[in-house]
């Protein structure tokens, strides 16, 4: 957390009296580099009364109107109590959640995979097409088959 005795003491530094406005504020901690959060930071610690702990209810959007992630100081700060989290214990997180990540990956696309070959195959089946092409037999009328075949009296007959 930015504690108020530093900020005031860097403001003096570079020539700024820390009752100043605060846009004149801002213009020198953003030319040291300060990021955006960092500034409006400490502009809450600079004006906030030391009495009764009161701060600035505009500087509040910090908190819940960022995209930036919270350090576990800031953490700290903001529950009240300890966290510490280290670099080790972060990618051992990501590191769980890439791998679960890669496994739903894989599941979801065996499961497409199936899917597909499943509904061509079943569809193949009910049009009997592909592998389950059935060749039929030219069937003849019984009349075509009578007359075409020979009889077997008359077969005999013409051997003799």
């Amino acid at each position: 957390m930015i504690d108020k005795h530093a900020v005031e003491a860097f403001l003096r530094a570079n020539g700024v009296h820390p009752t100043a406005k605060d846009e004149e504020i801002r213009s020198v901690l953003l030319s040291a580099r300060w990021n955006n959060n960092e500034v409006d930071t400490a502009l809450m610690v600079l004006r906030e009364n030391v009495l009764n702990q009161e701060t600035h209810v505009d500087t509040l959007h910090k908190v819940f109107n960022t995209d930036n992630r919270l350090n576990s100081a800031e953490i700290s700060a903001l529950l009240g109590i300890d966290v510490a989290i280290s670099g080790s214990d972060v990618n051992n997180i990501n590191k769980k959640y890439s791998m679960s990540n890669r496994a739903r990956t894989l599941v979801g696309f065996v499961l497409s995979v199936m899917i597909a070959f499943g509904s061509i195959g079943y569809i193949m089946y009910k049009e009997q097409s592909g592998v389950f092409f059935v060749k039929h037999k030219k069937t003849e009328s019984p009349t075509a088959l009578s007359s075409s075949t020979p009889d077997t009296k008359t077969a005999k007959a013409a051997s003799k």
